[in-house]
């Protein structure tokens, strides 16, 4: 009486590697960054949108002032005394809050961005994902604005000008050339990154 022998040719899959300690240090980091990113974008949005409010309904008129030198933050009695030129924002007509506003959404929107997609970046870091096309996409995001950012006061101070309502006449800062220039690099980064990426998906198609 003959027996079948059956013999599994199945191979079995190698269990994976854990973690090198190297990684585990770059997600144990880049999970710190995506909290604080995520806290700082959180703030932003809340203490930006607020101001933003103050100008468009002043619910606290005495809070906020502008002058030649920039921005103001008064806190005490509303009889407490501003610098020389400065304006409340409950003392300034109607039109001219109202046309600074969007001045400030211009401020506020693509420093919340940077935050946000920071964020991202590193919440994909934090999970171990490295080269991805997210990554490459959140890092062109971070250097567009950064470029937005660099721009920005220039863009609001035209505005305002053009309407003779310009307070702040503090808009040029030699920060904007480091952000242009930087928001620059990582832009072209992110584009050397995702072509990286499709070079090497399209070599792996003739193998």
């Amino acid at each position: 009486m003959s027996q079948a022998v059956v013999i599994d040719f199945a191979v079995e899959e190698p269990a994976p590697l854990p973690p090198s300690a190297a990684l585990r240090r770059m997600r144990l980091l880049s999970r710190g960054l995506a909290i604080l990113f995520l806290v700082l974008a959180v703030g932003l949005g809340l203490v930006g949108s607020a101001v933003i409010l103050d100008f468009i309904a002043p619910y606290a008129p005495n809070l906020i002032a502008l002058g030649p030198a920039g921005g103001l933050l008064t806190i005490g009695p509303p009889t407490h005394a501003l610098p020389p030129h400065y304006v409340a924002v409950g003392a300034m007509p109607r039109v001219q809050r109202l046309a600074t506003a969007p001045v400030g959404m211009l401020h506020v929107v693509p420093m919340f961005l940077l935050f946000w997609n920071l964020r991202r970046l590193f919440g994909q870091y934090a999970k171990g994902v490295v080269f991805a096309p997210d990554n490459a996409r959140s890092l062109k995001h971070v250097g567009a604005a950064l470029i937005v950012i660099a721009i920005a006061p220039w863009l609001g101070h035209a505005f305002l000008r053009s309407l003779n309502l310009a307070i702040d006449q503090a808009w040029a800062h030699g920060s904007s050339i480091q952000e242009l220039v930087l928001g620059a690099v990582v832009f072209v980064i992110a584009q050397v990154m995702q072509l990286g990426r499709e070079l090497e998906e399209e070599r792996s198609q003739f193998v």
